[in-house]
């Protein structure tokens, strides 16, 4: 299929047809399938959706997904033979590479998912089960498609998250498809509103979750899958810590229920006669229901809206970030003015001790009293150093604009560091700086808060790492300064912290941590903003500064 088109194409799909012994299942022995195991159905997750789809639920979810009785009635296998004769397309080959890897993560999440149940009694273990095992419905609905474009995403080199590579490479991400077959196929609203939004931060899906137990508890289940085993992109956006915290959590806890649950996930039973019921002649006969249903339906106002909903979708998540971000602006604006005036009450009485020790050291003819004198003398001074470093924190000099390219500020920085560098083993690299980027900005205060990011950088890559500054101009108000380092990484709780002054992620006394607060203060007074952003393998931090609009860049942007 060409490029792009699969992922609209799996979007569109009608069902995700089950194997031959589910449809077997269905017809001879229903009722087994109210409460689905590895065994019975949580394995053919075409099976599983259908069935949400179709079947009316059980009265009470903590004894079973679906009503026993119910599932008894013709109206099951008359629909799942419709649909059978209708699509020849939608069958996932058991045997494909994201089959297999689709299958192993819902075996292991849906066992841990239970294991956190029985530890939290939050939430139902059946229905949490099932989340976690239609969660990759957007890679199965385009391995159904073309499998081999399937698995382009799993083995792309880049160093995208994995999502955008299946945007790249499928037109919509896996994200983006389960929320469209979700919402076309109708699902029960306690499990539609999840699919293609575990990736999103639990502030920003309280709103729109109508279980929040159950979310929290499959989204953990799920990011913690992808942190232990092979990822699936699945939970990108989500914040460990704070689900940690809403489940009253811990690593050790986490741990055991880890290694707990790794004897209850069952294995697939190896299917008796060949898996694509298309190629058993008794499964069923053709019929056409979906292409009619959805043509009634009306297909393009579906697709505009769906693609509303992406950008609804994009939007909460930007709240999220956006809270953080306000939450973190007005904590620095506040340590900013306790700053301010604890500088100064600092400094007046300290002026008094370094004076009166300087006196009585010039006098003092004793050699054991000078030296511990000496030592009072060097303290204050130390002292006075991080007052004054607070204090251009707290209340830099006012911003005197100027005109610059971007290149004579990288290039600035670069000068400036690269003996640490050096002396640190860290390679310091320059990316593309754009010959037509120009700032408007206080040169000194852009370049002291650029030298302060790429500094932890070099003190975080370590021996042998990298540290990297580069430059790109696309935006019309702004030039954009991307800093990268090898290092591991921030912590949820370092990266709370990462703008606290005197915060420092590495062994106490090794920095005043006044960095990244510093370049804060003075990036926003110049009209930008620092901000972190994450990423697969590094560590990332953006400065943004004003654009110097030139005539040249007027004509760029006009042509």
């Amino acid at each position: 299929m060409p490029g792009k088109a699969v992922g609209r194409t799996a979007a569109g799909l009608p069902w995700l047809c089950p194997n031959t012994d589910s449809l077997i299942r269905l017809a001879d022995a229903p009722a087994g399938l109210a409460r689905p195991s590895a065994a019975d159905g949580f394995v053919d997750i075409g099976l599983l959706a259908f069935l949400l789809r179709f079947a009316p639920p059980a009265p009470q979810p903590e004894v079973g997904l679906f009503c026993p009785s119910a599932l008894s009635v013709a109206a099951l296998p008359d629909t799942a033979a419709a649909y059978l004769a209708a699509t020849p397309s939608g069958w996932v080959n058991p045997d494909s590479e994201v089959a297999k890897r689709c299958r192993g993560f819902c075996a292991r999440a849906s066992a841990f998912a239970r294991a956190l149940v029985a530890h939290t009694r939050r939430a139902c273990a059946d229905r949490s089960a099932a989340i976690l095992a239609l969660a990759p419905l957007g890679w199965l609905a385009v391995s159904a498609i073309d499998p081999g474009a399937a698995g382009e995403p799993l083995h792309d080199p880049g160093s995208l998250p994995i999502t955008d590579i299946q945007a790249e490479l499928w037109g919509l991400n896996q994200n983006a498809i389960a929320r469209r077959l979700a919402n076309r196929w109708r699902m029960p609203d306690w499990i539609a509103p999840v699919l293609g939004n575990l990736n999103l931060p639990l502030v920003a899906v309280r709103a729109i979750v109508a279980d929040i137990d159950l979310f929290v508890l499959a989204q953990f289940a799920a990011l913690e899958t992808e942190r232990r085993e092979r990822s699936l992109g699945l939970t990108a956006g989500a914040d460990r810590a704070a689900l940690l915290k809403e489940l009253k959590l811990d690593d050790a806890t986490v741990g055991d229920l880890w290694a707990a649950s790794a004897s209850q996930a069952e294995p697939a039973l190896a299917p008796t006669i060949d898996p694509n019921p298309h190629k058993v002649p008794l499964v069923a006969n053709l019929l056409k229901m979906a292409g009619e249903s959805r043509r009634r339906n009306g297909a393009a106002l579906v697709v505009r809206l769906e693609d509303k909903l992406d950008d609804l979708h994009r939007a909460v998540a930007q709240v999220g970030g956006d809270a953080d971000t306000r939450a973190r602006d007005a904590k620095l604006a506040a340590l900013a003015e306790l700053a301010a005036g604890a500088g100064h009450e600092i400094n007046n009485p300290l002026a008094v001790i370094s004076g009166h020790a300087q006196r009585l050291f010039r006098t003092e003819p004793d050699p054991e009293r000078g030296a511990a004198l000496q030592t009072i003398i060097r303290q204050t001074q130390r002292i006075a150093g991080i007052v004054r470093d607070l204090m251009y924190f707290a209340r830099p000099s006012q911003p005197k604009p100027h005109r610059s390219t971007a290149a004579e500020l990288v290039n600035a920085v670069r000068d400036e560091l690269a003996p640490l560098a050096t002396e640190k083993c860290v390679r310091l690299e320059v990316g593309t700086v754009p010959a037509s980027a120009f700032v408007r900005c206080d040169l000194t205060q852009i370049k002291h808060a650029l030298v302060a990011v790429v500094r932890n950088g070099i003190e975080a890559a370590g021996a042998d790492g990298w540290a990297r500054i580069s430059c790109t101009d696309g935006d019309e108000d702004y030039v954009t300064f991307v800093i990268e380092d090898s290092g591991p990484g921030l912590s949820a709780a370092a990266l709370e912290h990462a703008f606290d002054p005197f915060y420092c992620g590495r062994s106490a006394g090794r920095g005043r941590g006044l960095g990244l607060p510093t370049a804060w203060q003075l990036v926003k007074q110049n009209g930008g903003e620092v901000r972190h952003e994450l990423t697969d393998g590094s560590t990332r931090f953006v400065v943004v500064v004003p654009r110097s609009i030139t005539l040249e860049f007027l004509d760029r942007q006009s042509a």
